[in-house]
């Protein structure tokens, strides 16, 4: 496993990689510095400040851990007979989600959560706007990156 603290010009770098991914900025000090660790080729989790993403297989998406990270995207809400398909890993249908937030164009990244407690148990990617998913009866509106137990789930706790 390989660890590391990026000088602040590649730093600057790297929260640009995921401002783009989130489709917003993060809001950081540009002293801001990325620990980086990665614990399986092509896997790298990234820690600015209070926030660790992932990025593995092109994407940088929020770790579930990360309730900084997870803070800075929409969400939507699913029924607790969704919750063991999303553990599985399928991907969240428009029946199984109770409410969401309005998440705007396709292609952006949600947090998913179940109903009880509001805990986070997945990130997602959008397929498609927020408006076309709250106007649809059936059907995927997210495509499962990350949830709790998976790979990366399991990856983080190896650091």
């Amino acid at each position: 496993m390989k660890k590391w603290v990026m000088s602040r010009r590649d730093s600057a770098g790297k929260v640009e990689e995921v401002e783009k991914a989130l489709r917003r900025p993060l809001d950081l000090s540009k002293s801001a510095q990325a620990e980086c660790a990665e614990p399986a080729p092509g896997v790298v989790f990234v820690t600015l400040g209070e926030m660790t993403f992932v990025q593995a297989d092109g994407r940088t998406f929020p770790y579930l851990g990360s309730q900084a990270a997870l803070a800075l995207v929409p969400s939507a809400t699913v029924d607790e007979g969704a919750i063991r398909f999303v553990l599985n890993g399928a991907d969240i249908m428009r029946p199984g989600i109770r409410k969401m937030d309005d998440w705007g164009e396709a292609g952006g990244l949600v947090a998913v959560r179940e109903e009880k407690k509001g805990r986070a148990i997945s990130v997602g990617t959008t397929t498609l706007s927020g408006k076309e998913a709250q106007e649809m009866k059936k059907g995927s509106c997210i495509k499962n990156l990350h949830h709790v137990g998976d790979r990366y789930w399991e990856l983080h706790k190896a650091l």
